[in-house]
């Protein structure tokens, strides 16, 4: 297995790192102080996310990003992992032609088409496999990162993890955690902390990555986990801010800064990080 990734060579990756099309916001997005790119914004998620499981991974492998795109994670494990012993797949929506294409030549990585959310009716209407085109046991490591929460049937993606991966493969989930201070704020003065899920009758079809349908506590998590027969191996609470690049206006400065003290308590920090682990 991989040694343990250090936060000075994912650094070194992410210097180096030249954003592709897809993953660029571009220098007209008003929400931004500096020009941005989707690795760079989820730069700390990313890290802790790879350091979790690139600990697991055998030296020769396949390794599953179920909700690929805009490609960032696969093309961060292509630098970190150029080996060709190890196989990059990504299986999700939002995959046309030209992004297969470009992911296949950038970083070797195959893209795969699959619907992970049956339940969702706004899919429907769509041809998508509602399986991963993938035989069982095929994975040595699958990440779902900030994917579970958009979902309507989250159980099947957790089933499709559990059923592509080899005996004592890995799975790392990623999500916001709906405990976070931010949401306890807006209880506290009468707002809903529902504000970044999908709004009443929302429908749009054309729509291949929608609002987030509801958010998760980690022990729900873990519960879920094992519920689809995953042994729970690690659990972690952590500030993974993407907002930490916006350009902000001083009443946000300032309950930013009054959040800092809340995260001494690990429950109330903006994200989770659970790694499940399909037993032997």
């Amino acid at each position: 297995m991989l040694h343990r990734l250090t936060q000075r060579a994912f650094r070194d990756v992410m210097d180096a790192y030249r954003p592709s099309r897809y993953e660029l916001f571009g220098d007209a997005d008003a929400r931004f102080a500096r020009p941005m790119h989707h690795a760079l914004k989820c730069r700390d998620r990313f890290y802790l996310a790879l350091r979790a499981g690139l600990c697991r991974l055998p030296a020769s492998g396949t390794v599953v990003d179920l909700g690929p795109y805009p490609g960032s994670l696969l093309r961060l494990l292509r630098a970190l992992h150029p080996s060709k012993e190890i196989r990059l797949v990504g299986a999700g929506l939002m995959t046309k032609p030209a992004f297969v294409t470009f992911m296949r030549e950038d970083c070797g990585a195959e893209i795969l088409t699959v619907n992970l959310d049956p339940s969702n009716r706004q899919f429907s209407a769509k041809p998508y496999p509602l399986a991963v085109p993938m035989d069982d046991g095929a994975a040595n490591l699958v990440f779902a990162l900030e994917i579970i929460e958009h979902l309507a049937s989250p159980f099947h993606l957790l089933g499709e993890a559990f059923r592509i991966l080899a005996p004592g493969g890995h799975l790392v989930i990623t999500t916001p955690n709906v405990t976070r201070i931010g949401n306890v704020f807006k209880l506290l003065i009468g707002r809903t902390p529902h504000d970044r899920l999908a709004p009443p009758g929302y429908d749009n079809p054309d729509d291949e990555w929608q609002p987030h349908v509801r958010e998760y506590a980690m022990g729900e998590l873990a519960q879920m986990l094992a519920q689809t027969g995953f042994g729970v191996v690690e659990q972690r609470f952590f500030l993974g801010e993407d907002t930490q690049d916006c350009v902000q206006q001083a009443k946000q400065r300032l309950i930013d800064l009054a959040k800092v003290p809340f995260f001494a308590v690990p429950h109330l920090r903006g994200s989770l990080l659970i790694v499940g682990r399909k037993p032997s």
